[in-house]
């Protein structure tokens, strides 16, 4: 249990230290760089997190399967050779993207000079994501908290000092060369250390073990792209930048759940595959209800609050996207239900099935959202999103339930409905209670003191 309230938290006081500089940060880049900027540095950042995905294979999340597959001193062996097969992939992708440059900025609306630094940006962000998940998994949160943190720090400095720069129309490329040039000159130190500490450049079981679980992963993650960030990309397609902006800071404003939830899973998933390994059910269920109990919580606080946190956060121009908030936090809470089947099915190694789910989710995201933005705009792209996320929660946990069949599954249905049906009643509180903080904000404080009970009594946060 030491361990565990250890490495929860740090990962705790970690995101509670990215969000809190990003809180404070988000209005002030909102307001530099207005809507439409704003919307641009959204569009380049998704369209950059496909590039990290497809170009790099994403070994990094093979990190955990190597833990369980090989001894301790295979380990940076395992490590060193994955980072080659992803360096190699990264490096022929970007040559056939310099070949085709003036197409691929022609289709998605972006610069040229954008798209170099989305491929240099790409490659820092797998090579940062690599070092996350290698002290994850090697329990060592205190030292993940002090990158990301320093990362974090040294990307928002320059990105003001390079917007303060640059003229008016085009500082958002302040804000992109912040983050392109400390991610990809870290992701260079990053790729060195884990080379020279490895010293195998090539092993084809490694490989062979890497491709077969991370191949079905980069499908799987480029769906979640799409499943999540379609929105954006067909806004700009169909409206404007200037909405994607407006849209963009809701979804990031809502997004702090999203990393609250990072953060609980990072602790969460290590000592789920732990557990899973040794029989622990009965403990594994314990923690389970513990984390789902907390994370309604925290959703429930959340959405109570946004409204009037939000007007404060934000100028008046980004105000349309007040109400899209509690659509958001949905959309996020329904992805963390998706967790429980989704870490049994990586447990299984079942990862195609975890890639089909989502790429069919995500083809159902973008037929909703083409009948749906051309319907209500924003909101009719954010409702698209929550119902894809839930069909994508009742697939998975479908079949884990009833077509997997190895070893009874853990979290029941009357596990979770309880909680579902909880968090449902407080959106609809939300909705009609626009303006009433002061119903909303004593309640929130409640509910976050009950919750803190519940902690000190158990004496373990998940």
């Amino acid at each position: 249990m030491r361990k565990q309230n250890k490495v929860a938290f740090f990962n705790i006081l970690s995101t509670l230290l990215l969000r809190g500089i990003s809180l404070f940060t988000a209005p002030i880049f909102s307001r530099m760089l207005g809507t439409e900027g704003y919307g641009v540095v959204s569009i380049y950042t998704i369209w950059m997190g496909v590039i990290a995905i497809a170009f790099t294979l994403q070994t990094n999340g093979t990190l955990v399967n190597a833990r369980v597959e090989y001894p301790e001193d295979q380990q940076h062996k395992y490590q060193s050779s994955v980072m080659t097969l992803s360096l190699l992939c990264w490096l022929a992708c970007s040559a056939l993207v310099l070949v085709f440059l003036p197409q691929v900025s022609a289709l998605l609306k972006l610069h040229w000079a954008l798209i170099l630094l989305m491929l240099f940006h790409a490659f820092g962000n797998y090579c940062f994501n690599f070092l996350n998940s290698k002290f994850t998994y090697e329990f060592k949160a205190d030292k993940n908290m002090f990158v990301s943190v320093g990362v974090t720090l040294a990307t928002l400095v320059l990105s003001i000092v390079m917007i303060l720069a640059l003229p008016e129309e085009i500082n958002y490329y302040g804000r992109i060369l912040g983050m392109s040039l400390t991610y990809g000159i870290l992701g260079v130190f990053i790729c060195g250390y884990v080379l020279v500490k490895g010293k195998t450049f090539y092993n084809r079981e490694y490989w062979h073990l890497a491709l077969t679980l991370a191949l079905p992963v980069v499908f799987y993650s480029l769906s979640d792209i799409l499943l999540g960030h379609c929105d954006r990309v067909m806004l700009q397609q169909m409206m404007n930048e200037d909405m994607v902006g407006q849209y963009s800071l809701a979804f990031n404003f809502g997004g702090i759940m999203m990393t609250i939830f990072a953060a609980l899973n990072n602790s969460w998933t290590p000592f789920f595959f732990d557990d899973m390994k040794n029989g622990r059910r009965e403990q594994l269920r314990s923690q389970a209800n513990n984390f789902l109990e907390l994370f309604t919580v925290l959703s429930i606080g959340f959405i109570l609050l946004s409204e009037e946190v939000y007007h404060v956060f934000a100028s008046r121009d980004f105000w349309p996207g007040t109400t899209l908030i509690p659509i958001f936090v949905s959309s996020y809470y329904l992805n963390f239900l998706c967790t429980f089947p989704v870490n049994y099915e990586y447990y299984h190694k079942k990862t195609k099935v975890v890639a089909v789910i989502t790429v069919g989710t995500a083809l159902v995201n973008i037929g909703l959202n083409y009948v749906l933005i051309r319907m209500t705009g924003m909101m009719g792209a954010a409702l698209a999103t929550m119902l894809a996320h839930s069909l994508q929660l009742l697939l998975h946990y479908g079949y884990v339930r009833y077509v997997l069949k190895k070893g009874e599954y853990p979290f029941g249905i009357r596990m979770w409905a309880k909680y579902i049906l909880i968090y449902g009643c407080f959106v609809v509180l939300v909705y009609l209670t626009p303006g009433a903080w002061f119903l909303r904000w004593p309640l929130g404080a409640a509910i976050g003191l009950w919750e803190l009970r519940r902690i000190k009594k158990r004496k373990v946060l998940i």
